[in-house]
């Protein structure tokens, strides 16, 4: 049968089909948890979590990466559905990427040439990697066995889009942990390692995904 004869037969399905979202949340849920929680058992939680949410500048820290993983996270469900090639949540986080990456450049460019570098590179750029990654990593696995279940015409901006929203939500859990708040430095490290589960996630849907 061809692809989009298959396509045309399960869109008029009269079958209800599982919910995939309930068991994304229960399943790959519980793996964002586990992962943050090990994480900020070795890493701790910055003493002064009060302040650093009052302080609007540290609070975007929390706020750009749910931004960009909530959307994420309801595109990459709703692209489940064989009849849905695209949805407007997938291009909120692009957009919110462009201001991100506006912001960055502001604050370069008000930066001391001597100061760029120290400030964005900080004293803990490699741990930041490394932990979003790693927190991150194991709810785009279990996310991705789960929307297999599902009937993705897009699979790679599926996949894409279940990285963003993991590496989000990992960098937000991070972000109780980092005490680094230069805008140049979270914006770089958190943007690289979400950057980073985009990939990881566009490249494994394109193989898991497809049908």
């Amino acid at each position: 049968m061809r692809t989009d004869r298959l396509i045309d037969v399960l869109a008029v399905d009269d079958t209800a089909p599982r919910p995939i979202g309930p068991r994304l949340m229960l399943q790959a849920g519980p793996a964002l948890i586990a992962t943050a929680v090990l994480a900020l058992s070795i890493l701790g939680i910055r003493p002064d979590l009060g302040a650093a949410l009052a302080n609007p500048t540290t609070l975007m820290k929390w706020l750009l990466p749910l931004a960009v993983a909530i959307p994420a996270l309801r595109a990459a469900l709703r692209l489940t559905r064989p009849q849905i090639r695209r949805t407007p949540a997938q291009f909120i986080p692009a957009l919110i990427g462009v201001l991100a990456l506006v912001w960055l450049a502001l604050a370069a460019a008000s930066t001391a040439p001597d100061q760029l570098w120290p400030q964005m590179r900080g004293r803990t750029s490699l741990i930041c990697l490394t932990s979003v990654t790693f927190i991150g990593l194991a709810p785009l696995l279990v996310g991705l066995r789960i929307l297999r279940e599902g009937a993705c015409v897009s699979p790679t901006v599926s996949g894409a889009m279940l990285g963003l929203a993991s590496g989000g939500l990992a960098a937000a859990f991070y972000a109780l942990h980092c005490n680094q708040d230069a805008p140049l430095f979270f914006l770089t490290w958190y943007g690289l390692a979400i950057l980073g589960l985009v990939a990881a996630g566009a490249l494994l849907g394109r193989h898991f995904l497809r049908w």
